[in-house]
C-alpha cells in the first residue's frame, strides 16, 4: 500500500512557510524602502516542472512609514518557528538585490535564490527558487518550488487593511 501523497495546498503551505524563513536575518540584507500606503501583491507558485498553476494569489498589503524589504520578510517569518537561515552570495546594486539563502529546521531544509527589483516607488517585482527536501505531517517532501511576483502601490490611504507586521501570512 502507498502511502497518500499530500495534497498539493498542503504542501504548498509547509513549503511556504518554511521557505519565508529567507527573513530570520534580515539584518544581513540590506534596506531597500517601500512605500507606504496600500498595495496589490500577486504572487504566482510552481511546484515542480510540470505544475501548470497561473494562477496568482492576490492579496493587498499594507506597510508603513519606514518599512523596507527586509522588515516585510521580517513580518512574514512571524508564522516561522524553529526556522535558522543563513544569507550568501548577496548582491546589491541600486534598487535591486540578489541573494541565496539556505533555511533549516527540525522537519526540513531548503536552498533559495530570491531576486527583488524595486522598478520605481509604486512597483516591485521578483522571483525565487527554492529546493525543499524533508518531511511534512509524516510524509516525504522532496521538491522544486519557483515564485515570480510582482506589487504594485494603490493608495497612501491602507482603509481596513491592517499593517502587515499585524497579519497572520494570507492563506490560499
Amino acid at each position: 500500500m502507498n502511502p497518500r501523497r499530500p495534497s498539493r495546498h498542503l504542501t504548498l503551505c509547509t513549503a511556504s512557510l518554511f521557505l519565508i524563513g529567507v527573513s530570520a536575518l534580515p539584518g544581513q540584507l540590506a534596506d531597500i524602502p517601500i512605500k507606504p500606503g496600500l498595495w496589490n501583491t500577486q504572487v504566482v507558485a510552481k511546484i515542480g516542472l510540470n505544475d501548470n498553476d497561473n494562477e496568482p494569489i492576490v492579496s493587498q498589503a499594507c506597510f508603513t512609514a519606514g518599512t523596507t524589504i527586509s522588515s516585510y520578510l521580517a513580518a512574514m517569518t512571524k508564522s516561522a518557528p524553529n526556522v535558522q537561515c543563513t544569507i550568501s552570495n548577496k548582491v546589491q546594486t541600486g534598487n535591486h538585490i540578489a541573494f541565496d539563502t539556505t533555511c533549516t529546521s527540525p522537519n526540513a531544509t531548503s536552498k533559495s535564490h530570491s531576486d527583488f527589483q524595486l522598478a520605481d516607488s509604486e512597483h516591485f517585482t521578483g522571483s525565487s527558487h527554492s529546493t525543499v527536501v524533508g518531511t511534512s505531517h509524516d510524509h516525504p517532501i522532496n521538491m522544486e518550488m519557483s515564485k515570480t511576483f510582482t506589487a504594485k502601490f494603490l493608495s497612501s490611504n491602507c482603509g481596513d487593511v491592517k499593517p502587515l507586521t499585524n497579519q497572520s501570512i494570507p492563506q490560499k
